[in-house]
């Protein structure tokens, strides 16, 4: 008697109809044991949450250190320019109260570097606000390229300021990132003045960090890069219920 095994049943059937089928569809399975988590979005950072996320001095190099005091006077002139186009002056406006996004946020904390080799200072900031408001202010950050590509300024003693903005490239950080670069020129009893600023954001969910880094001896591009990239980790550890090391 030939007592070799029979196929099972549910093989039979399959065999018989000339059709591939999974093991999970024979036995009424029906999700594979591959299928991801479904992760929720982040949420607004708290106070301290937002501290927590700030990045310190070594993570742009050993030649930034902690500033003290407000930033350089000439800097903070040029700044205080009256540009010919509305959106342009918003950005110096802007530059100058270290608000990027525009709007109030729910939750922010900051915190300043200074590299005294290039007499260059940066402003960090990580903040939260409505997902609305985050949007906006990236989209807004975005037009600057194209809406101040060139302009003029006036500064505070009526000397004429010759200004552009142009885009400068990130490092992949968070959900959102764009940048741009600010030179100011201008002439002081026949000396030539240069201010060069960089500003950075970079969204998670409804939480942004803002980058401001240069000034008269010209912008650093690689610690804003650096600081868009750590802070960005930083960010998500501090998200994710982590603690990071200070």
């Amino acid at each position: 008697m030939d007592r070799s095994p029979s196929l099972p049943r549910c093989a039979a059937t399959v065999l018989a109809a000339g059709i591939l089928m999974t093991t999970a569809a024979c036995s009424g399975g029906g999700s594979s044991g591959s299928a991801t988590k479904s992760t929720s979005p982040p949420g607004k950072l708290t106070g301290s949450q937002a501290q927590a996320a700030l990045i310190s001095p070594s993570a742009l190099g050993a030649q930034w250190n902690p500033a003290s005091g407000g930033g350089t006077g000439r800097q903070d002139t040029l700044l205080q320019s009256k540009a010919n186009k509305p959106n342009c002056q918003t950005l110096l406006d802007r530059l100058r109260s270290g608000n990027l996004m525009g709007v109030t946020p729910t939750a922010k904390a900051g915190e300043a570097f200074t590299e005294p080799s290039r007499n260059a200072r940066m402003t960090y900031q990580v903040a939260s606000y409505s997902r609305a408001d985050a949007d906006k202010g990236m989209a807004w950050l975005r037009t600057l390229p194209n809406v101040c590509d060139g302009f003029t300024a006036v500064d505070g003693s009526g000397n004429k300021v010759i200004a552009q903005v142009v885009q400068t490239s990130l490092p992949k950080a968070g959900d959102d990132r764009f940048g741009v670069r600010l030179s100011m020129v201008t002439t002081v009893q026949g000396l030539k003045t240069t201010l060069a600023l960089e500003a950075a954001a970079a969204r998670i969910g409804p939480n942004v960090i803002s980058v401001t880094n240069g000034g008269l001896g010209g912008a650093g591009h690689a610690a804003t890069q650096q600081a868009i990239q750590s802070g960005g980790q930083r960010l998500q550890k501090v998200l994710s219920g982590q603690t990071p090391p200070g």
